[in-house]
């Protein structure tokens, strides 16, 4: 049998002050100056939004020294 993919982990935002232009997750738009981002994979959204993001949580890989 082959080995079951883990279940998506889901993402774990925070309000954080933003860059103007950054895009939403779950509609594209840019976001203003306060939205959410995820703590795993930094993918930002609107609060309204927030349930809209349909990609999987993945965490960055770490930075190259």
């Amino acid at each position: 049998p082959q080995p079951r993919p883990s279940p998506p982990v889901p993402h774990t935002f925070r309000e954080r002050s933003l860059r103007r232009g950054v895009p939403c997750g779950g509609c594209g738009a840019p976001l203003g100056p306060h939205g959410l981002v995820c703590r795993v994979c930094k993918v930002a959204a609107h609060k309204r939004c927030e349930s809209k993001v349909t990609s999987p949580c993945q965490p960055l890989p770490p930075p190259e020294l």
